[in-house]
């Protein structure tokens, strides 16, 4: 491996998690997140360091007899803010896109477009919320399983529509839109990037895609192929991130894979089948997510918001059948299991890779050979620096990293994730490997990196 000085993209903005109100009810009355769980997901996200969220609602949640009533549970989501706000955390908030618009009839429903622009106002100018930055509005509108139903023109409309309300309230000097949200597996809807900077650049302050690739696809680097065609329709000066990413296992190579997670899903009681990625108990799918982050910051995406930070914010099924794609499962203890309130595998490895990819980093062009299983991930704010390796084998290998760029590198903590190499702390820290190192990349150093493993030297310290 070696760092370059080229930067590939500056001004990160961060990586985070999907954040949306929790469900509550689950088929046995309406359960309420207790002030000690809201302190241990506070002190989890602490550690974890996001500085990218999305969090996304129902406008139609919040209309009462035809009026738009923004009080209504109040306590369900300005807990989620609070800690955004506090935090200084960029969200991306937005509403899902029920009744939004109406395919069939060709309808934008106005009214309800005003009320979503109205709540937003009063999350931001009564409320206080001025971390939402950016609003998608209509979740996967390219997807036949959206309210758009893949009707471009359509949701265009409504974003227009969204954007005079926007300006009617004064809203645009604070809030802009992040689009157009599609989700992705080839490069066939690249043009929705294109449309969207034809005609709604002026509207956009930043681009968004989702992706939920096959973990073939994205250990072969094939997914680095299919994300940069949407990366390149990006117009200069604006930025795109990944609005949501997790692993699918939908290509024929994998097809073993998927029939393993559907046996997982089938044996717990509280999972959906239908949509549930089991590995997240599994220490590989960290090794998984780091290797598709790599791809994509190295593509010049500037951050990325996996699905999603808890089980209990959404069923599909039934109730009680749970999206188990989690870091965790808060009520563990008091409904779903104790054990489902722990801490996963990955909440680690995607842990390391928001607190030392912080807001405002460069990311560096680096040059990975001979081995097709390794990738690596370089950048630095200031005087700080990181690089990366993920090793997505089931062997391990050596890798001789070098830069001119990197000379006397001091005070660097080395942290190994794979399964048996973490330091653990607590309900959720995780401590360095090694610490105090020095570093001379400018003679080269052999990192030796076992199976199926992520490897990050830092400088960047917190509290």
């Amino acid at each position: 491996m070696y760092i370059t000085q080229e930067v590939i993209s500056d001004g990160y903005i961060g990586n985070g998690a999907e954040w949306d109100p929790y469900q509550l009810n689950y088929g046995q009355g309406r359960m309420e997140i207790s002030e000690a769980d809201q302190k241990k997901i506070y002190d989890r996200l602490d550690f974890m360091r996001p500085r990218l969220m999305r969090v996304m609602i129902n406008t139609t949640s919040f209309v009462r007899d035809g009026e738009l009533a923004p009080e209504t549970n109040m306590d369900h989501i300005s807990w989620i803010l609070d800690y955004c706000q506090s935090r200084d955390i960029t969200v991306i908030f937005g509403d899902w896109g029920g009744r939004i618009v109406n395919a069939r009839e060709q309808r934008v429903n106005e009214q309800l477009i005003s009320f979503a622009a109205q709540y937003v106002d009063y999350l931001i100018n009564q409320k206080g919320f001025t971390c939402i930055k950016y609003y998608n509005l209509i979740n996967e509108p390219n997807g036949n399983w959206s309210s758009a139903r893949g009707n471009y023109p359509l949701w265009a409309r409504a974003v227009r529509t969204l954007h005079q309300e926007f300006e009617k309230l004064g809203l645009t000097e604070k809030l802009s839109l992040a689009a157009p949200d599609i989700a992705i597996w080839t490069t066939r809807e690249a043009w929705w990037i294109d449309s969207c900077a034809i005609h709604l650049d002026q509207m956009t302050g930043l681009y968004d895609i989702h992706t939920y690739p096959s973990k073939s696809t994205v250990n072969s680097g094939e997914y680095t192929d299919i994300i940069r065609a949407y990366k390149e329709r990006v117009p200069d000066g604006k930025k795109i991130v990944m609005g949501e990413i997790g692993l699918k296992f939908v290509s024929k190579e994998d097809s073993l894979l998927r029939r393993e997670n559907i046996r997982r899903a089938e044996s717990k009681p509280h999972a959906s089948v239908d949509d549930s990625q089991m590995f997240v108990y599994d220490y590989v799918y960290g090794i998984d997510m780091a290797d598709a982050l790599f791809q994509t910051a190295n593509s010049g995406f500037s951050g990325a918001i996996v699905w999603m930070l808890d089980d209990a914010m959404h069923s599909k099924e039934a109730p009680d059948k749970l999206k188990v794609w989690g870091f965790w499962n808060i009520f563990g203890d008091e409904f779903f299991g104790a054990e489902e309130e722990k801490v996963r595998p990955w909440y680690y490895a995607w842990s390391l890779l928001c607190r030392n990819m912080p807001p405002g980093c460069r990311i560096l062009k680096t040059e990975t050979v001979g081995n097709s299983s390794v990738k690596s991930l370089a950048l630095e704010k200031d005087n700080n620096r990181m690089f990366a390796l993920v090793n997505v084998s089931k062997e391990p290998v050596t890798v001789i990293v070098k830069s001119e760029h990197f000379p006397n590198w001091s005070n660097v903590a080395k942290y190994v994730y794979s399964e048996g190499t973490l330091i653990k702390e607590g309900d959720h820290k995780l401590l360095p490997n090694v610490k105090n190192l020095r570093v001379n990349l400018q003679k080269g150093i052999k990192v030796k990196m076992p199976a199926e493993s992520l490897v990050v030297y830092t400088d960047f310290e917190y509290e």
